[in-house]
């Protein structure tokens, strides 16, 4: 679905749902959309955000 979005439109597209690792958001990355949440997985503490902006950062 927001792949069909983000074709179709212009918008900034913030994905949510689904978000469970440190992996998941650098895929949402890779594929150019504006951003994330990961609400339920930073509060589970399956992601250290703190090492995903380092990550993205180098890239």
């Amino acid at each position: 679905m927001y792949e069909k979005i983000k074709q179709e439109s212009n918008i900034n597209i913030i994905v949510s749902g689904g978000v469970k690792d440190a992996e998941n958001i650098y895929e949402v990355d890779r594929l150019g959309y504006y951003g994330c949440i990961v609400g339920k997985a930073y509060y589970e503490k399956r992601i250290d955000l703190t090492e995903v902006i380092k990550c993205l950062e180098k890239e």
